[in-house]
């Protein structure tokens, strides 16, 4: 089966955030010395103070070592400190430095949001961000459903 990548909304989710990724990344790196992965973990600790790096990985998804890169780099430059949480469990908040490079990057990540949204009513952009809501509601079930496939894959290949 040949799959329609005009149509394949999967694809077209993946392509659209590696292109807004790739792209937000060069210029936070030439503004604010800054990665996609740095801005999203900055932003996440920002809006939840004392936070652990779990946590960060849970909601946004990203992988444990990326998110230990990024808070060492922050918290070198002082943009973000820690505190003991316990047997090795760390929180992180922004420090004053932080909450400036933060309001500083949202107001270029606000930006990037309205030309990316231009020519959507206000109608539009609140069923888009619906629609995007409940295909995060779904991942389970996709998650769930890919397993099963590979399972099934997994089990004909081996009784050839």
């Amino acid at each position: 089966m040949k799959l329609d990548l005009d149509n394949y909304v999967p694809g077209l989710l993946v392509w659209l955030a590696n292109k807004m990724s790739s792209s937000a990344s060069r210029l936070y790196r030439e503004r604010f010395d800054l990665g996609v992965t740095d801005w999203r973990v900055l932003a996440y600790i920002y809006i939840y103070p004392w936070s652990t790096g779990a946590q960060v990985c849970q909601l946004i998804g990203l992988d444990k070592a990326a998110v230990s890169r990024s808070f060492g780099t922050m918290e070198a430059r002082g943009l973000l400190q820690r505190r003991s949480a316990g047997l090795r469990k760390v929180e992180y908040a922004v420090t004053a430095e932080g909450e400036q490079v933060y309001v500083s990057m949202a107001e270029v990540a606000r930006a990037r949001e309205e030309a990316l949204l231009s020519g959507y009513s206000d109608r539009d952009r609140k069923l888009l961000i619906q629609f995007l809501h409940r295909l995060l509601d779904n991942l389970p079930a996709a998650d769930e459903h890919g397993q099963a496939a590979a399972d099934r894959q997994r089990d004909e290949h081996r009784s050839r």
